[in-house]
Formats: C-alpha cells, sequence, structure tokens
C-alpha cells in the first residue's frame, strides 16, 4: 500500500510516518505542498492520501481543498483523510463534499484513531454498481428521493458519523440501513438501539456492555451494543432522548474511538460506523440546554435529510402500488383512488401509508380498491378533521363585501402563512404543502383580484 502524505509540518510529517509504520508494508511517500504532492501523484500510483487541509502559515489557506478539486474535476477517486484543527471544523463538511472519506483533528492525533482508518482504506470498496442495487428498498422517483440516494451512495464508503434527520414516520431506519447496505461494511452486523426505549440506568450498561460481578445482578460477561457492532453500523435511533450524561461519555466514545465495558480494566477500539438519527430540532435542544453542541457537532459531520410524504406527492402511486404488491393478498387501485391518496394529508409519512395499505389488504371486500372502499376504511385524520370543522363554519359565515368564500378562505389562509414564516415565501409554500411557484402564482392572482 502507497499512501501519500501531504502537510507542510515536517515534525508532523515525521510523527505520522511513525504512526502509519505500524502497518507495516506500507509506502510512505511525503509532500509538504500541492505542487510537491501534484507530481507525487503523477509519477507513483498511490493507494491513499493523508491531507492537511492548510499548507502553510496563510490564515486564509486551504491549498488541501484545491488538491481535492483537482482530483474530483478529474475524476480520480483516492480515498483520502483530511487533517484539520478543531477550530476549523467547518471545513470538515466541504472536505467530504469534496470526496474526502474521513477526517483527523490534529489536536487529537493517535495511532489508535489512524490506524484503523488506513485499514479500513486498504480493503477494496464493492462495485458503484452493486452498492446503488442496494438502494431499491429506497422507494420513490421523485428528484427529492434521487438526491437522497445519490448523497446515501456517495457517503457509504466513508467512516465518518451520519446524522439523519426528518420527520417521524418518514423512513430514517430503512435509509439507516440502505447506508449501511451500500457500504463495506455490508457483510458486518447492523446493531440498533432505540435510545427512547432504554431505561436509564441500563443505557450504560446497554451500550458499553459490562463484566461479571461490575454491579449487583451481573452474574456473567454482556457485551455492549458498541462491541455488538463490530466493524458494521450502530444505528443510534432517536438520539436526543439519550440522557446528558450518556451523551457525555458517547461523546468520548467518538473522539477517542475506544469505550471501556462497566468492570472491565481494559478498553476496547470502537470499529463501528455511528449513524444517528432524530426527528426533532436538535439546536432548539441545544438552546434549551437538554442536548451538548460538542456531540451535535461531532454527529452532524455529514447530514442527511429524509424527505416527508407531503413534500413528494409524486411518489404516493410508486409507494402505495409496492406496498401492496407485497401483501398476501394483492391490491390494485382505480385512479381515483390512487389521486385520493396522493392529496391526503399523511402526517405519519410512509409508515402511515404502510399500515393503511396493510389494513386495506385485510378489509377491503373487493381487492380493486375504489374512493368509496378508502374512505369507508381509512380513518380521517386529525388534521382532516379540523379542516372538515372550519369549513363547515366558513360555509355558514357571510362573505364580506360580496366576495366568495372560496376566496376569502384562500386569502386569509396565504396571509396567515406568509405571517407564521416572516415573510419567507418558500417557508410558507412548505407550510401550505405547496410548490413555491405555485404559491406565487396564488398570491399575484389575490392581489390582483382584490
Amino acid at each position: 500500500m502507497k499512501v501519500l502524505l501531504v502537510e507542510d509540518s515536517r515534525r508532523l510529517r515525521q510523527v505520522l510516518r511513525a504512526m502509519i509504520g505500524r502497518l507495516g508494508d506500507v509506502d510512505v511517500i511525503e509532500a509538504e505542498d500541492v505542487a510537491t504532492a501534484r507530481l507525487a501523484l503523477e509519477r507513483v500510483a498511490v493507494d491513499a492520501m493523508i491531507l492537511d487541509v492548510r499548507l502553510s502559515d496563510r490564515p486564509n489557506d486551504r491549498g488541501g481543498f484545491d488538491l481535492l478539486r483537482e482530483l474530483r474535476h478529474a475524476g480520480r477517486v483516492l480515498p483520502t483523510i483530511v487533517l484539520t484543527s478543531s477550530s476549523e471544523l467547518e471545513d470538515v463538511r466541504e472536505a467530504l463534499r469534496l470526496g474526502a472519506r474521513d477526517y483527523l483533528l490534529k489536536d487529537e492525533l493517535s495511532a489508535q484513531v489512524l490506524v484503523p482508518l488506513l485499514e479500513e482504506l486498504r480493503e477494496p470498496p464493492p462495485s458503484r454498481v452493486v452498492r446503488a442495487a442496494t438502494l431499491g428498498e429506497v422507494l420513490g422517483s421523485s428528484p427529492a428521493m434521487e438526491s437522497l440516494r445519490q448523497l446515501v451512495l456517495r457517503v457509504a464508503d466513508t467512516p465518518s458519523t451520519v446524522l439523519l434527520r426528518g420527520e417521524t414516520g418518514a423512513g430514517k431506519g430503512l435509509v439507516a440501513r440502505a447506508l449501511h447496505r451500500a457500504s463495506r461494511r455490508a457483510t458486518e452486523p447492523f446493531v440498533v438501539v432505540h435510545c427512547a426505549a432504554m431505561p436509564p440506568t441500563l443505557v450504560e450498561s446497554s451500550l458499553f456492555g459490562h463484566e461479571r460481578g461490575a454491579f449487583t445482578g451481573a452474574d456473567r460477561r454482556v457485551r455492549g451494543h458498541l462491541e455488538l457492532a463490530a466493524g458494521g453500523t450502530l444505528f443510534l435511533d432517536e438520539i436526543a432522548e439519550l440522557p446528558l450524561e450518556m451523551q457525555a461519555k458517547l461523546l468520548h466514545v467518538l473522539d477517542d474511538r475506544t469505550f471501556r465495558p462497566l468492570g472491565a480494566e481494559r478498553e476496547v477500539t470502537l470499529r463501528a460506523r455511528i449513524v444517528a438519527a432524530t426527528h426533532v430540532d436538535l439546536p432548539a435542544r441545544i438552546r434549551q440546554g437538554l442536548f451538548r453542541e460538542d456531540l451535535y457537532h461531532r454527529l452532524s459531520v455529514v447530514v442527511v435529510t429524509v424527505p416527508s410524504l407531503a413534500g413528494r406527492g409524486e411518489d404516493i402511486r410508486e409507494l402505495a402500488e409496492a406496498f401492496a404488491a407485497a401483501q398476501p393478498r394483492g391490491l390494485t387501485f382505480t385512479p381515483e383512488a390512487l389521486e385520493w391518496l396522493r392529496h391526503r394529508p399523511w402526517p405519519g409519512n410512509v409508515r402511515e401509508l404502510h399500515n393503511v395499505i396493510e389494513r386495506l389488504a385485510v378489509l377491503a371486500e373487493d381487492p380493486h380498491v375504489d374512493v368509496a372502499t378508502l374512505e369507508a376504511l381509512v380513518p380521517p385524520t386529525e388534521i382532516t378533521t379540523h379542516v372538515g370543522e372550519a369549513v363547515q363554519t366558513l360555509l355558514h359565515l357571510p362573505a364580506p363585501d360580496g366576495r366568495s368564500r372560496l376566496h376569502m378562505a384562500e386569502e386569509k389562509l396565504l396571509a396567515a402563512a406568509m405571517l407564521e414564516c416572516d415573510g419567507n415565501k418558500s417557508a410558507a409554500a412548505r407550510l401550505l404543502g405547496v410548490q413555491r411557484k405555485a404559491f406565487q402564482r396564488r398570491l399575484d392572482r389575490l392581489r390582483r383580484s382584490g
């Protein structure tokens, strides 16, 4: 294995060379700047690169990014670990966007952290075609879902932590599993930890494991989730519900890549990749003192947002037909029924749609589902009930100035959305569940008629 080390500090190059030497059978080619690195890349077929973001004493220097951009523009895939300081964490996201596999903080540099990363780079990743095929279960042909699949495919082979954001029921767990299956870790375990479901008194033991005799009732050694995940993926679902004390301990694990089971004398190296998920606003939790800001930054190296079903109505037909085909009793839908499904609000997202299809497969008398069947078997959502009540009230109110009640309702709804979103039209359109252009057209029409 040949590793190109691009670092302007001679002393740090010596330290890194000594660390890399622990791997054995590794040739290290050193470069102190971008120009020297270019020459090395032209003359030697290197297998991986360790690259400093800043290659001079100039505060604004980001020469490492220039080299990454050149490689990307040339279509050259070179597994890269980026070196940066703790004050430059914003640079990490840019490096990952440019194709870096992972990053290391200089003030936390150690052989225990660096060597496992290089060992992972040694292993040949599965082909892109094979990895892309594993994403077929992430259903949806909308632009939002296509972008999601491309991002997952790009992130899959990096060891970086990933934070999945999205509403409850949007499919964060499915995306986490797809991320695992599309990576080189696919043959290793995929371990799920439901943070909200763990009793506070058992959280530490569940994650770290314990030795026999570590506490009352510990009659045998138990491996925790961190160890059970081995070299695979540890999925921390609903990470916001993790107690503050455990957040501090998890941060230590992510920083040092080691942990110690309860009652153990020796530390265990963390080999698994961490993927976390939440449906809540973590920055808001930070402001409330309920979530650690440093842990948030550690988890959000790569952020993947799973879109809500309301934001991709064009996918509902594909999802409904796929869920129906998977039922023991096959279902089909009339075109009108599919439109009914498309325009129904889905506060429970994909999970709610799946449950509806399963209910239809059990209870529908006719496997060819029409609107009447849907109205009979699918209970109205809370929002549908409230809207219906509001409409009934509106119909019995006088329309002022001779205007139609429909015009009045639309005008008030658009105005309320704009007020709620402080005049941001894009945000107001999302709040109403329509495209921004459609929202703008409605505003223009109301202003012309008003």
